[in-house]
């Protein structure tokens, strides 16, 4: 199995499973219950661990999203051809069209993500600005920028 079980859990939603079955078909037992049970508790463990690495390594995007952002920010490092006052133009264009908060958070990771720390700050301002990061980790940031 994918989860390691825990004994007492796995008779507590045995019994839940059961009372549940009991009820909905009307105090008559079905064919090969155990079975059916192990069978839905494995799909769901499938299903659950399915999502939590699609999550994971999508960062809670799609992968549209999480393609789209790097592709982006890509573009900026290509246009710029190493020129970090270019780039920074390039994103503030960008980041002052963006309208969804967390949109421009997953561009700033992005960003960070491929070492372009100036690219960065230009969508971090922008999520801080549309509500996405609150005060504090703004001024923490600035505060570990500056050194202090």
């Amino acid at each position: 199995m994918i989860i390691k079980r825990d004994n007492d859990f796995m008779s507590d939603l045995y019994w839940f499973w059961y009372k549940y079955v009991h009820y909905k078909n009307g105090k008559r037992l079905p064919e090969r219950f155990d079975s059916q049970f192990n069978k839905m508790l494995t799909i769901l463990e499938t299903k659950y661990n399915m999502r939590g690495l699609k999550e994971g390594r999508y960062n809670g995007q799609t992968k549209a999203e999480f393609d789209k952002n790097y592709q982006r920010v890509k573009d900026i490092v290509d246009k710029s051809a190493g020129d970090v006052d270019k780039a920074i133009a390039l994103s503030q264009t960008q980041a002052n069209r963006i309208s969804d908060e967390f949109k421009a958070l997953n561009r700033a990771m992005a960003a960070k993500s491929m070492k372009q720390e100036h690219i960065f700050e230009v969508f971090f301002q922008r999520a801080y600005e549309l509500g996405s990061v609150s005060k504090q980790e703004y001024r923490e940031y600035k505060l570990e920028k500056l050194g202090i």
